[in-house]
């Protein structure tokens, strides 16, 4: 069969017409920009390919092809993003940048071999540039901001940016970067992948198969007389330690760590065997942050073409902000308690990220059942 198929249950988002797996390949793309889908999940079946789109968060079905076109796409893919076509039973990524629906994005490609045959995760980021990447514009409030902007003052020391995945941790980072790289400094990061490419900056692909890891790589990155590092992720033993040594040595460390909370990083840091007066010597600013959608404001909720009748159109981050001072140092020191910790900061203006979200929704950004589907996963 040479065109889409579809069932009845399942909502077709686009029309496909074309007549080849290429062709097919540029329409899915760009309805996929004009949806403003992040993602784009090719998923082989029994009989069929399962096209799925991950929409302001949230996956959608969008149609299904006939199975006849999978091994021509897959091959048109990795092409495309200079993956190698020969190999079928490991995984692969692969990335080149496209023009699509007149915006440019840097497309990311995941191959992955599953019992029906390769399945590929196609990644579009808008190559937009820094300045967009506001904190405003993010999400941030004024608070924030101001809490951000001190601990980026700082020559020495940890951020954290704290979130689970898909939180906009990363985004989170470059908007860091792109208030330091205005500055006459050197700034180098380790990304696995690269998803910002920035102007004036030295940018690392950290990946095990080239041997540079994130804690390789920041051994061999403070060798470049940098002020500056970013660290895509703090994910284990090793890369804690690093990055706690080189704060130590007069550079300011950026980077992420997967927890609920901004104040669970603490017991995360002690977990991965880091000294509770190390990280009181080091950590200045940990960042708690979700994404969540915001109400569409072509029809304020109640569902239009533009927002796909869903009621939402885009998303903002929902975030607490947990500043490290001399106080705080010296609890964490003495006994690294959490609740110690959290009763402080608590006492001393802190908002967890509950109360963020419960703003954002009286100021009509979100909805309050947006609100408890993120918190609550």
């Amino acid at each position: 069969m040479n065109e889409i198929q579809t069932k009845k249950e399942l909502k077709v988002l686009f029309p496909i017409q074309a007549k080849t797996a290429m062709e097919i390949i540029e329409d899915i793309l760009v309805q996929a920009a004009h949806s403003r889908a992040s993602d784009i999940h090719i998923d082989p079946r029994i009989e069929d390919i399962l096209i799925r789109l991950r929409i302001d968060g949230v996956m959608e079905e969008a149609g299904v092809l006939s199975k006849d076109f999978h091994e021509e796409m897959i091959a048109r893919l990795k092409i495309l993003s200079g993956a190698r076509t020969d190999i079928h039973a490991i995984p692969q990524d692969g990335r080149w940048r496209a023009c699509i629906a007149s915006a440019l994005y840097n497309v990311r490609v995941s191959f992955m071999p599953t019992y029906h045959g390769e399945n590929a995760v196609v990644r579009l980021l808008p190559a937009r540039p820094l300045t967009e990447l506001s904190f405003a514009r993010l999400g941030f409030t004024p608070e924030h901001v101001q809490a951000i902007d001190r601990a980026l003052q700082a020559t020495t020391g940890l951020i954290l940016v704290a979130g689970p995945t898909g939180s906009g941790k990363t985004t989170t980072l470059h908007a860091c970067l792109s208030i330091k790289a205005r500055q006459p400094i050197s700034i180098i990061t380790l990304e696995d992948p690269i998803e910002y490419e920035i102007a004036g900056i030295r940018q690392v692909h950290a990946r095990e198969s080239s041997g540079v890891t994130f804690s390789s790589g920041l051994r061999a990155a403070v060798r470049q007389d940098p002020d500056i590092i970013m660290v895509g992720e703090i994910r284990d033993r090793e890369t804690a330690r690093v990055a706690v040594h080189t704060a130590l040595t007069g550079h300011l460390v950026l980077s992420t760590i997967h927890t609920g909370s901004a104040s669970e990083v603490l017991t995360r840091l002690v977990d991965m065997g880091v000294d509770r007066y190390l990280i009181a010597a080091t950590i200045r600013l940990i960042i708690g942050q979700r994404l969540v959608r915001t109400i569409c404001r072509e029809c304020f909720g109640v569902g239009c073409t533009v927002c796909r009748h869903s009621g939402y159109a885009g998303r903002s981050i929902i975030a607490e902000v947990f500043s490290i001072d001399e106080a705080m140092k010296k609890i964490i020191a003495d006994s690294g308690s959490l609740s110690a910790c959290q009763e402080y900061a608590s006492a001393h203006g802190f908002r967890p990220m509950s109360e963020d979200g419960a703003e954002k929704v009286q100021w009509g950004i979100t909805t309050p059942e947006e609100i408890i589907r993120v918190l609550s996963t």
